[in-house]
């Protein structure tokens, strides 16, 4: 496993470290309000969203841990890049299949979202290109 220097590893820190903030804060509402998030978004199934924060939270949970090790591993990296790209491209393609009955609201929220998780997933790629 190829493992960057320190010096290098400082400017995707950042990038990991505002995205566990904000996969972590995502997570803990989903958690905590579920049922509310679930009205919010149209869906009926809380349960889903519950599990959703859960995920959230050890998503987030292991990009602290990462960012807070000397040198972060180039596939960790590379991880969290696909784990996001997987995440806006499941929240397009329930965007735009209608499989899930978002409420027009709920649907304004999986986009902005996404965009976000987006920003991220772009941020640490191209930090992850400088790495190699």
């Amino acid at each position: 496993m190829t493992v960057q220097t320190n010096t290098s590893n400082t400017s995707i820190r950042p990038i990991l470290y505002g995205n566990a903030i904000f996969s972590g804060i995502s997570g803990l509402y989903f958690a905590a309000a579920s049922k509310s998030v679930a009205t919010f978004l149209g869906i009926e199934a809380s349960f889903i969203v519950l599990e959703l924060g859960l995920g959230l939270m050890l998503f987030a949970g292991l990009l602290f841990y990462y960012d807070s090790r000397p040198s972060i591993p180039q596939k960790f990296v590379l991880f969290a890049i696909i784990a996001d790209s997987i995440w806006v491209l499941t929240s397009v393609l329930l965007l735009v299949t209608n499989w899930v009955p978002f409420s027009v609201e709920g649907k304004w929220a999986v986009g902005i979202i996404a965009i976000i998780v987006d920003i991220f997933a772009g941020l640490q790629f191209f930090q992850w290109r400088k790495m190699r």
